[in-house]
């Protein structure tokens, strides 16, 4: 995580994104605010404001965890922005990943914080652990790095199938009346079954 905001900014930023009122925001905030939101090349904002949503403080730097909790468990950001254009499928994904990451992770179960973000606003914050994915991301280490030659999987994916129904999933926050709000619209920020499961939650 590159860019460390300061607590105050961040919790206005965090007060924001949940849809209270935020003492001293003008349009220059406003300006800013949008702009570190929908910034395709940085989430960093995004990233601190899902872990400070999860009770977690961040972990400066690009390399290695984004965040670690009370218990000093260090754990993955995975936030995701809303373009407007499609429904998401609650999938996230790791870059230019190998086996030898793929069995560090799995060594630990590393933990999970996964959120979605829309028009500034975020949607949910959940939380589960690699175990979930862990198949999932095999089978493309396999196929793609191992049986084709390649040194990495350049998007290791998944999506909230493999996630929704894990007992130990934690939510951390989820805006329901947002998504009706946006579903009763025609704008659906998530696909139909991921929304009917979201709802269950």
């Amino acid at each position: 995580m590159s860019d460390k905001f300061s607590e105050d900014l961040l919790k206005l930023a965090v007060d924001r994104a949940l849809g209270k009122p935020t003492k001293n925001q003008g349009e220059l905030f406003e300006e800013l605010y949008t702009a570190y939101m929908n910034d395709s090349n940085s989430s960093s904002l995004r990233e601190q404001i899902t872990a400070a949503v999860a009770g977690c403080t961040t972990i400066p730097g690009k390399l290695g965890r984004d965040c670690i909790d009370i218990d000093e468990v260090k754990k993955e950001v995975k936030p995701k922005n809303w373009n407007g254009k499609r429904p998401t499928d609650g999938g996230g994904c790791f870059n230019d990943y190998t086996r030898k990451r793929w069995k560090k992770d799995c060594d630990v179960n590393l933990p999970i914080i996964a959120s979605l973000f829309a028009k500034g606003m975020l949607i949910y914050v959940v939380e589960f652990t690699f175990d979930c994915i862990a198949d999932r991301l095999d089978e493309q280490i396999v196929r793609i790095s191992e049986e084709q030659g390649n040194r990495y999987v350049r998007s290791c994916s998944w999506t909230y199938k493999h996630w929704v129904d894990y007992p130990m999933l934690r939510v951390h926050y989820i805006n329901k009346k947002l998504l009706k709000e946006h579903d009763h619209y025609g704008k659906s920020v998530v696909t139909g079954p991921f929304y009917e499961k979201l709802m269950t939650l």
